[in-house]
């Protein structure tokens, strides 16, 4: 048989193709171990929907462990304020105090706080680092309102510190002190037509683990809702069984009568002197001029050592100013009044650098943050909660 030259072409291109796609093959098959498996001996299990949700829902928990929100950086100051909001972190820790608020979902909470979270709140952290050094932190619980329900503020390394409770209408109903000496106390308050009626103190006895009456506080008011008079009954394990009652006068005027008891002109502390704790077997010392206003008070641990000093200074029947001197630190506030004898600015000074001005108009208080003698912040409160702040850069 004759073949052609065109058909003697076509045969060759078909052999060379099939050559190469069998040697691509034979390559491939070299390369890849690939070994198929078998249906009866697969290690491979279907994935059932209860699984895939298992799964979903083990992905969401882990979610729940972020914050949901990024942490925000403060400049601060030993009060635990934030003055100034930092890029980083290691911005605000170039600073002696930095303030770092924190907005987990799921977070390891003290123990404390365990038997007051519920699932309604939102939390908040607020933790105030001196030189890189954890200080204190504050435990913030708000409900759907934006209420502040609970406040929990420990304080680093001696473990103390304290917890309040509110109510739906930001009244305080309880507070939980913890003290370094391990101890713990409680008050729970009473209220009715927005005041407070009572205060009941309880200690914690570590024997049985439970708060143990000590006494009540009743809270007794005029007409015109001015508190009258404290009367303090003692409950019956203590060894007080008298009632104490400490009565305020009238008009200012009275405390100028004789028969006006100079233990009974009580000496407030300013809130700028933070909260005191007064452990047990200490002991305070007053002194009084000529006409019984309390000029110093004197804070005695129980071995007889100064713990702390307060000072007034008084211009006829107010205090203008009043200094406490605490080891180093020396805090003082400063007031002036109106002719009718309201207080309406006060002052508050640290080892005499000007920290905090408050100017009161009425219900109204303008209050001005100082940071190194720096205006930072300026706030406008009303009734007691903030209406307006403002950041001043400098």
């Amino acid at each position: 048989m004759i073949i052609k030259p065109l058909q003697n072409k076509k045969i060759v291109a078909i052999v060379v193709l099939i050559v190469l796609l069998s040697a691509g093959i034979i390559a491939l098959t070299q390369e890849v171990d690939l070994e198929l498996p078998d249906p009866e001996k697969s290690e491979f299990v279907e994935v059932s929907k209860e699984s895939e949700e298992e799964a979903e829902t083990e992905d969401a928990e882990e979610t729940d462990l972020t914050p949901r929100k990024p942490s925000l950086w403060f400049r601060s100051n030993s009060g635990g304020m934030a003055l100034e909001e930092t890029d980083s972190r290691f911005i605000a820790q170039r600073n002696e105090y930095a303030l770092v608020i924190d907005f987990p979902r799921v977070e390891g909470y003290p123990e404390r706080l365990l038997p007051y979270i519920k699932d309604e709140y939102e939390f908040e952290i607020r933790s105030l680092y001196r030189n890189g050094v954890l200080l204190r932190s504050q435990w913030i619980f708000k409900d759907e309102n934006g209420i502040t329900r609970l406040n929990g503020v420990f304080i680093q390394p001696k473990d103390a510190g304290f917890i309040e409770v509110f109510d739906e209408k930001s009244f305080l109903t309880s507070e939980i002190r913890f003290l370094e000496s391990g101890g713990q106390n409680k008050v729970d308050y009473e209220a009715k037509d927005n005041l407070i009626i009572s205060a009941h103190v309880l200690d914690l006895d570590v024997k049985t683990n439970n708060f143990v009456p000590l006494y009540t506080d009743l809270y007794l008011y005029n007409r015109s809702l001015s508190l009258r008079a404290v009367e303090r009954v003692f409950s019956k394990n203590t060894l007080i069984t008298d009632p104490l009652r400490i009565t305020f006068p009238r008009r200012l005027m009275d405390a100028l009568k004789d028969d006006f008891l100079s233990s009974q002109r009580l000496n407030l502390y300013p809130d700028f002197f933070g909260d005191i704790f007064i452990l047990a077997q200490s002991k305070m010392i007053f002194d009084t001029d000529n006409r019984g206003r309390i000029i110093s008070q004197t804070l005695l641990d129980a071995e007889d050592k100064v713990v702390w000093i307060i000072r007034s200074r008084w211009v006829n029947d107010r205090i203008i100013s009043t200094e406490k001197t605490e080891g180093d630190t020396v805090l003082r506030a400063e007031y002036e009044y109106a002719s009718n004898g309201d207080r309406i600015v006060e002052r508050n000074l640290r080892d005499g650098k000007l920290e905090r001005v408050v100017r009161i108009n009425n219900k109204t208080e303008m209050e001005d943050l100082y940071y190194d003698g720096v205006l930072v912040l300026q706030a406008v409160w009303e009734d007691g909660k903030k209406i307006a702040e403002t950041r001043v850069r400098n």
